[in-house]
């Protein structure tokens, strides 16, 4: 009788405050225990998976630069190995095709003449593989000047054999209509030049 008696002293102000907190107090129970450790995983997998986004489009650029990256491996391995002063090019052929440009390059820069190039068996020479090409000149003392300081100071390396210089008779004012080499000095030129590949083949 006591206790419905203070139930009934009880206002509806009072029982409806009471009433609101205990709802209050269970939605707080039911977001603290279910809805926030939702978010929280929510919120953890959007994290995680804008890293992994970001890790992948890291590996699709390393993926694309992959090509890129080799060959700069392979250029900066052939720049080592001619600056050791060997000759690089897939076979002989080829590497005699660049000598034969090189010759060229260094007739145009002598004001010369080339007038022929032959290429020559290759030889092996033990763990190295020796090409060679003939080239002949029309051109005068300081050309061949030039010509030989350009065969000596740049790479790869190659080498003067067989030289054979004579003095040339008339007129070879004709040679690329430059106009500018003395008869007095006037020469032919001819000489093997030769460079190493790595390993005989």
């Amino acid at each position: 009788m006591i206790r419905g008696d203070s139930n009934r002293k009880l206002s509806p102000a009072v029982r409806r405050a009471a009433a609101l907190a205990i709802l209050l107090a269970l939605i707080a129970i039911l977001y603290l225990g279910i809805a926030m450790p939702i978010v929280d995983a929510y919120q953890s997998i959007g994290a995680n998976t804008v890293q992994l986004q970001d890790q992948l489009r890291r590996y699709q650029r390393a993926g694309n630069d992959r090509a890129q990256r080799q060959a700069e491996l392979a250029a900066l391995a052939q720049r080592s190995s001619a600056a050791d002063g060997f000759l690089q090019g897939a076979n002989a052929t080829l590497i005699a095709v660049q000598i034969q440009n090189r010759l060229k390059s260094l007739a145009d820069t002598a004001h010369a003449e080339l007038r022929s190039t032959q290429v020559l068996p290759a030889q092996d020479e033990g763990a190295l593989r020796r090409i060679s090409v003939r080239g002949q000149f029309a051109t005068n003392i300081a050309g061949a000047l030039q010509i030989f300081h350009g065969l000596e100071s740049q790479y790869p390396l190659l080498f003067i054999d067989n030289l054979d210089i004579r003095a040339r008779q008339g007129n070879i004012r004709e040679i690329r209509g430059r106009g500018n080499i003395d008869d007095s000095d006037a020469l032919d030129l001819q000489f093997d030049i030769f460079g190493y590949t790595q390993g005989g083949h």
